[in-house]
Formats: structure tokens, C-alpha cells, sequence
């Protein structure tokens, strides 16, 4: 959290200090992208309607045609109707008047063709036109139609046309092409099994009238038969293995006969030869995906198996419910490959070239499913023959009548059977045939166009506002990008190598100056009349006090210069407070004020300006005559006069060298204010003499390139850096781990 909190303080601290670029930005982009956003949408009025349809996902009722379905899941239906086929059928039904305004008035631009046209022309080439049909098309998928999902298969079909009656025009021929889509195949199909079935129904009845007379007959003559109760659980299994050979039968027989009808009408459909030739060799199948053939070899096995533990067992059985359920998920993988089959094999669609283009794909679809139906029955009647032969091989110790009398009750049993099977059926065919079975419903007819022109602008002109706030966003962060600014440890190291000796807080309740006694109390803990910020402020010292310490410990460091590369950086509350920090460590501290153009100490720790670091480099007065107690163990010495032009000279000498060396016998830690280092180079010789430099560059204001510049010329003068002070950082930075621990352990009472 808080480190996003950082970035957030970043990002924040970039915009107000560039609220000027920011606002420019904003401006600049707002007059060029507004006047682009108008001109960009001045295009004929705008009218849109609707209509809305229910695409059936799924029937109401499990089909008593398990081999064939006509509903589709919604995504393929939606797909269907963003399709180039559904399209290109909508565009050959549209009324003239409505496909010349799609022709006359562009929605859709192909920039990448008007470039390449553009270029064309330049180099004096042919320029490429597309056909009328192709840019109706184009008008369609791309820019006049929509096609909203609302759920539980409602789909909301929306046009838009420069004129009402157009896009009631487009809205109503989707509807009917997708109508006439789902009713042609369906209704042509059903109306081929309802005759196929008429004729299965009579001939079952005549067979099954004939099996029942010769079953009485035969009890009539006999007398009456019993089977021992040793072979009935056989026969029954023989009875009902043979109605379920004469399901698959009377399956396999329907699917036979539909797939023969939709071959002969594809052959109808074929244009008659000019004069007539040699009857050519039919053309070889299209192959079937490796794939399909994998899952219909599956599917047969699968089926077979299911077969024979319904034979052994009853329809609740866990294992006849599980197999079952193994064919189902079978089969909607292979429906799904098959569907796959139909878009992607050239193939299998070319074969039905003779299709109009608007029912192509689902003849295609319909043929590769008979087939598919038709291999799995094969593979189920030659399983159930092996079954019931091997049943009836079984059957033993009866007698010749006993025999007789079980084949004609197994026969007339199983034409039975198969009588009311056919019946159910027909009558579902019949109901397809009628149209009652509906894929696509119209929920609500195209409603009265309205005009839509101020909505598409207005959306233009949120997209450029948005994106002028976006690219004068963009300028400040570019600008503050070429000419970053130190915010962060990283900065400095990425800037210098050097290391961060303390992290300084920005004080907001107060002047950032304070003496030992206002820091703690007797006890160590904070005042409380400290603000929070002041007492963050006052403990950063303690690090950088640690610090120089611990160097001192290596070696001698009495002499101390805090430098910074541009003014107003804080170099010289940096002075006072780090004084501060070793005094109260119980160091004798002097401050030397040689700010030579802008002295800053004095002001600070009110002291009037007297004789001080001037006239001692001079050798007017002593040193010790020009220290100022300011606090316990504190001193300070002035600037005092000014330093001349010609008197310069003296800080490139050896007499900068003595003064340095006559300092330091007045205290133990002497630390020196200087001069900016990148304005006033005269700060680079007295670097070169004292024992260690610290560098000070404030958050938010210094450069990463001015850290850098003033790094390298104190280096190049021979002066020894520690590290760097970041002045002012964000108070979140380091509020965190001093209230965890300094304010939590006051209000808890331990320390």
C-alpha cells in the first residue's frame, strides 16, 4: 500500500509542479482534437432501429429424432449471423432502393485500401475497386449491423441507414433470411421422413397383423403352450434384444432415406448440360476429418457397449446411466467437430455448390450428420445380430413346438414394438413438417427508426476529451522524464553510486530548527507539544549523525562541508540541525558560515552579523574571537565581511589549508555552510581541504543531471564524499516506522 502510495505522491508532485505544462497540454490537444472529433462526424443524419428475436439454444423436449437436431447453442448462432453467407443472402433479398443507399453512402472506410490505392495512384499504377457486392458486405458486418445477446437466447438485431425506411428494410430481411434459413432444410427434411415413415408405419402393420394371426393360430392348434420358468429370463432377453435390432433397423432405414433425398436434391439443382455427354464417373466422397473418424469410431464403440448393459441390466442402473452419459458427451464433441468440419473443409461445401449460398452450410452440416448417424447404426445392428445369435444358441431343451410358439410371441412382441416406435415418429415429423418446431422467433418486430447523429458525436468528443487530458498528461511526465528530479534512494543511485545517509521529512507545522531541550524530555520520548512532523524531522539527524561518527571511528573526520548544487536546496538547516544532533551526543560543535555570496547561518540562529570567517581567513582576527555561543556546546562564526574579488585568491592558497587546521582546535566536530557548488565554484577548494563532503539535494527540485554534474566536480577537486542528504522527502516516506515505534510506545507506556 504504500508504495503505491509513493507513486501516487510522485505522480502527484510532477502535476503540480508542472500545472502550467499540464493545463498548456490539456488546451493545445482540446483545439486540435475537438475541431478534428466535429469535422470527423459531420456526416448525413443517422437512423437506427431494432428488432428483436429468440434464438431456441435448445428443444423444448428431447427429439424423437436423436440423430438430427436443428438447434444450435447460442454462440453458433450468433456466429451464423455475423456470417458472409447470412450476409450476402440478406443483400440478395434487400429492395433495390435500400442496397443502392448502402452503396451510395459509405459507413465503413478500409484506410488501409485507401492508403494502398493513394500509393497506387502516385506511382501511376491501376487502381482496385471492390464490387458492389463486396462493399455491401462490407457495410453490413462492419458498420450497420449489430447484433446484442441479451441471455436465454434473445438476441436484438440493430441497423443504421441514412433514411427510416432502410434500416427497417435491413432489420426486416435479417429476420426473414434467418426465417427461411431455419425453416427450408427442417421442414424439407421432415417432409421426406413423414413419407418414408408413412410407408414403414403400413408395412409394420400389415406384418404385425399377419405375426398375431399366426400366433393365434399356432395356440389354437397347440392348445396352449408353456415355457418352463428355467428359459423365460432367456427368452425375454432374446425379446428384447430383437426390438432393439428392429429400432436400429427402422433408424438406419430413415437416415438411409433422408441422406438419398438430399443427394437427389442436390442433383436437381445442378444446371441441365448444354448437349448431352458421356454420363461422367460420379466424384469420389469428400474425405472425412481424421478426427470426425476417430469420434465416430468412438461413438459406435461406445453405443455398442451401451447396448449390451442395457441388455444385462435395467435403464437405472448405475452403469447403463453412467455409459449414457458417456455417449451424450460423445456425441455433442462429435456435433461440434462436425460443425467445425463445415467451415473449415472447402470439400465437404463444395460438394454443395448446387445449395444456395443462404442454406449451404446447413446442408453441409445435415449431410455430415446423417453420415455420422448412419456409421454409428451400422456399427449397432452388427452388435445386436452377434448378440441375439448368440442368445438364441443358448436357448436349449425346448421342444419343436415350444420353439415355435417362442419365435412367433418374440416376432409379434417385436413388431409391436417397432409399430409404436415408427407412430411416435411420424407424428413428430409431422409436426416438424407443419412448422410448429421453430429455431428463431420474432420477439418484437423492427421498431420506428430514430436518429442516432448526436449520440456518434457525442461519443467523439468524450474520446477526445479524454485523450487531450491523456496527452497533456503525457507533456509534464515527458518533461520531468528528459529533466528527472531526485526522489527516491534510487535517484541518487542511479545519479551518483552514492549512498543515501538520511532521509529528511518536509515539516508542514513549523520551522524546521530545534534545540536539544525541545526534541525529547527527561525520559527520552517526544514532547508532546512537538508536532509529529517536527519530531520526524529532528530524529533524520540521527542517522546522518551515526553515520559521520562511524566514520570518524576509521578516521579522523572533524571537518565537515554540507554542500548542494543549486540554491534553495536546505543545505544550510542541514548545517544547523546536523550541529545540533552532535552537540546533543555531548560534542563540542562550531558552525562556520562560508556562504561567501549568500550567507544563511546567521538569519537562522539569529545572530547578528559580526567579525567572523572573513577577517579570521585574513589573519585580522583570531578565530577564537569570532565564535558566537548559540546553545549548549554550539557555536557559531559569522561570515562577516565581505569576501573581495582579489581576495579570492586566498581559498586556492595555503592559507585556506591553516584556517581549516585552526578551526578545528575549537571544537570537536566543526561543520562548515557552502557556497552551491554548481554557481559559486570558490566552495570546491575548501572541499578539497576538509575531511568529508555530504551533499544535500532536495526531493522534488533537484535534477538527477545537476546531482551528477556537482558530484563530479567536487571529485575533480579531491574532495572525499560520504553520501548524500535527501531534504524534504515525502513525510509518508518515513512516518510509517517512526509512528510503529516512537508513538505506539508512548501511548503504550514502554519504550
Amino acid at each position: 500500500m504504500a508504495h503505491w502510495e509513493l507513486v501516487r505522491r510522485i505522480f502527484l508532485g510532477v502535476f503540480l509542479r508542472r500545472k502550467r505544462l499540464l493545463l498548456l497540454g490539456i488546451v493545445a490537444s482540446a483545439l486540435v482534437l475537438l475541431p478534428a472529433a466535429y469535422y470527423g462526424t459531420r456526416q448525413p443524419q443517422r437512423y437506427r432501429t431494432s428488432a428483436t428475436v429468440l434464438l431456441e439454444s435448445r428443444p423444448d423436449r428431447v427429439p424423437l429424432f436423436p440423430e438430427f437436431s436443428p438447434f444450435r447453442p447460442l454462440p453458433v448462432q450468433l456466429a451464423i449471423l455475423n456470417s458472409r453467407s447470412l450476409a450476402q443472402s440478406v443483400i440478395e433479398n434487400l429492395p433495390q432502393p435500400s442496397l443502392a443507399e448502402l452503396l451510395q453512402h459509405r459507413y465503413h472506410i478500409d484506410y488501409f485500401e485507401a492508403a494502398r490505392n493513394l500509393y497506387h495512384r502516385w506511382r501511376g499504377l491501376e487502381i482496385e475497386t471492390e464490387s458492389p457486392l463486396r462493399r455491401a458486405m462490407a457495410e453490413l458486418q462492419k458498420a450497420r449491423m449489430t447484433f446484442n445477446s441479451r441471455g436465454d437466447g434473445i438476441v436484438e438485431i440493430i441497423a443504421e441507414a441514412t433514411e427510416p425506411q432502410v434500416a427497417v428494410d435491413i432489420v426486416n430481411t435479417y429476420v426473414e433470411v434467418l426465417l427461411a434459413r431455419t425453416r427450408s432444410f427442417n421442414v424439407e427434411d421432415a417432409r421426406t421422413s413423414r413419407e418414408f415413415l408413412e410407408q414403414q408405419v403400413a408395412d409394420v402393420k400389415k406384418n404385425l397383423a399377419a405375426s398375431e394371426e399366426s400366433l393365434r393360430r399356432f395356440t389354437t392348434a397347440q392348445g396352449g403352450v408353456k415355457i418352463p420358468d428355467r428359459t423365460q429370463a432367456s427368452v425375454n432377453q432374446i425379446a428384447q434384444a430383437e426390438s432393439m435390432l428392429a429400432e436400429v433397423r427402422a433408424n438406419r432405414a430413415l437416415v438411409g432415406a433422408r441422406l438419398k433425398s438430399l443427394k437427389e436434391r442436390v442433383e436437381l439443382k445442378k444446371p441441365a448440360p448444354a448437349a448431352p455427354a458421356a454420363p461422367a464417373p460420379p466424384p469420389p466422397p469428400a474425405p472425412v476429418p481424421l478426427e470426425v473418424r476417430r469420434l465416430r469410431d468412438q461413438l459406435a464403440q461406445l453405443e455398442t457397449n451401451l447396448l449390451e448393459l442395457r441388455l444385462r441390466f435395467t435403464e437405472e442402473h448405475p452403469r447403463v446411466v453412467l455409459a449414457r452419459q458417456h455417449v451424450e458427451q460423445l456425441r455433442k464433441r462429435l456435433g461440434g467437430a462436425v460443425k467445425e468440419t463445415v467451415v473449415a473443409a472447402p470439400a465437404a461445401v463444395a460438394a454443395a455448390a448446387a445449395i444456395p449460398s443462404a442454406e449451404r452450410v446447413d446442408f453441409t452440416e445435415q449431410l455430415l450428420s446423417l453420415e455420422t448417424a448412419s456409421h454409428s447404426l451400422s456399427a449397432q445392428e452388427e452388435a445386436l445380430q452377434k448378440q441375439v445369435e448368440t442368445l438364441r444358441d443358448r436357448l436349449t431343451g425346448l421342444s419343436r413346438s415350444e420353439l415355435e410358439y417362442v419365435r412367433l410371441a418374440r416376432e409379434a412382441d417385436s413388431q409391436r414394438s417397432l409399430h409404436a416406435l415408427l407412430s411416435d415418429k411420424l407424428t413428430a415429423a409431422r409436426i416438424r413438417e407443419q412448422g410448429e418446431m421453430k429455431v428463431v422467433k420474432v420477439i418484437d418486430p423492427p421498431a420506428f427508426p430514430v436518429s442516432v447523429t448526436g449520440e456518434r458525436r457525442l461519443k467523439f468528443y468524450a474520446a477526445a476529451l479524454a485523450l487531450s487530458i491523456v496527452l497533456g498528461a503525457m507533456l509534464p511526465l515527458g518533461v520531468e522524464w528528459l529533466n528527472r528530479l531526485i526522489e527516491t534512494e534510487d535517484d541518487v543511485d542511479s545519479a551518483t553510486r552514492l549512498p543515501v545517509l538520511a532521509l529528511v521529512p518536509r515539516v508542514r507545522s513549523g520551522p524546521p530548527l530545534f534545540t536539544a531541550a525541545e526534541r525529547v524530555n527527561g525520559n527520552g520520548h517526544p514532547r508532546r507539544r512537538v508536532a509529529r512532523d517536527q519530531f520526524m524531522f529532528a530524529e533524520a539527524f540521527r542517522p546522518l549523525r551515526v553515520s559521520v561518527q562511524l566514520a570518524t571511528r576509521v578516521e579522523n573526520l572533524k571537518t565537515l562541508l554540507v554542500a548542494s548544487p543549486l540554491p534553495d536546496e536546505g543545505k544550510s538547516t542541514i548545517v544547523v540541525n546536523l550541529g545540533l544532533a552532535f552537540a546533543e551526543a555531548g560534542a563540542k560543535v562550531v558552525l562556520a558560515d562560508t556562504d561567501v555570496a549568500r550567507p544563511t547561518l546567521h538569519r537562522l540562529l539569529n545572530v547578528k552579523p559580526t567579525a567572523g570567517v572573513v577577517e579570521a581567513l585574513h589573519a585580522k582576527r583570531a578565530i577564537g574571537d569570532c565564535l558566537i555561543p548559540v546553545a549548549d556546546r554550539l557555536m557559531m562564526a559569522p561570515r562577516g565581511g565581505v569576501l573581495e574579488q582579489d581576495s579570492r585568491a586566498l581559498l586556492a592558497t595555503q592559507r585556506l589549508k591553516e584556517f581549516v587546521a585552526e578551526i578545528a582546535t575549537a571544537g570537536d566536530v566543526v561543520v562548515f555552510d557552502s557556497s552551491p557548488v554548481l554557481l559559486v565554484p570558490d566552495g570546491l577548494f575548501l572541499a578539497a581541504a576538509v575531511d568529508g563532503v555530504i551533499l544535500v539535494a532536495r526531493a522534488g527540485r533537484t535534477s538527477c543531471r545537476d546531482l551528477a554534474r556537482a558530484k563530479s566536480s567536487l571529485e575533480a577537486a579531491g574532495a572525499r564524499l560520504l553520501g548524500v542528504v535527501i531534504n524534504e522527502a515525502p513525510p509518508m516516506r518515513v512516518r510509517a516506522d517512526y509512528e510503529r515505534y516512537y508513538f505506539a510506545s508512548t501511548s503504550n507506556g514502554s519504550h
